[in-house]
């Protein structure tokens, strides 16, 4: 058995790095779908034509966030895996999830709400106090901060309403004419530009909470 502590400072500081270029991306995909939707009503006023709404649409400046989604995605897993690596060595006994849900958390059901993710993160921050001494099972009845389960409301339960009212998946659909599609962009423009602040909030509170379980969890392992 390995008792050496994998480091986590690094992967954090570029994790935070990542989330500090998402945000102003994710507000330039504001601003992109605002003036989609000025052009899907002048086409629908007849104002421009079909050619020059489709070349607006066709500019998807918001698919920049795409860039640095995935990067975040890996990162996350990976200091979510060092993390519960750590705990072992730690001496955190009876830990419910193993260092291998730092992966596949991601993916098991409800995986739409990422409520594995969530228990996990509860859980690495309870592991990582470092005011609970190695080998001590008080750690589990740790409390838990706000911000972990205000993530996870903001992350898992807020985008849910995207997916009801499909709003996210009927904007996007290059199959419908240029009217049809049009009228859907006007409709939903609300809806779409108030899930994209709450995304870009989410990043926001994401950046705080992993500076500061990365803190805590730093001194717990010496690093």
């Amino acid at each position: 058995r390995d008792h050496r502590f994998a480091p986590v400072r690094g992967i954090a500081k570029a994790l935070g790095i990542l989330l500090m270029i998402f945000v102003p991306l994710q507000l330039i995909g504001i601003w992109a779908q605002l003036d989609l939707a000025d052009k899907a009503r002048q086409l629908l006023d007849d104002e421009i034509s079909r050619s020059e709404f489709e070349e607006a649409s066709q500019l998807n400046l918001g698919s920049l966030t795409g860039l640095v989604v995935i990067p975040i995605a890996v990162l996350t897993m990976i200091l979510m895996f060092r993390m519960a690596k750590n705990l072992r060595v730690l001496g955190r006994t009876d830990a419910t999830w193993a260092p291998g849900w730092a992966i596949g958390g991601w993916f098991c059901p409800p995986c739409v709400i990422y409520a594995i993710p969530w228990l996990m993160f509860r859980e690495l921050w309870k592991g990582s106090d470092p005011d609970v001494a190695p080998g001590d099972p008080s750690w589990k009845s740790r409390p838990v901060p706000a911000i972990v389960n205000l993530w996870w409301v903001l992350y898992g339960l807020v985008p849910l309403i995207g997916l009801v009212t499909a709003a996210n998946v009927v904007s996007n659909l290059q199959s419908l004419d240029a009217e049809d599609l049009a009228e859907r962009i006007d409709d939903f423009l609300a809806i779409n530009v108030a899930l994209a602040l709450v995304s870009a909030a989410t990043a926001v509170v994401y950046l705080v909470m992993v500076r500061q379980l990365t803190d805590r969890h730093v001194r717990s392992t010496g690093e």
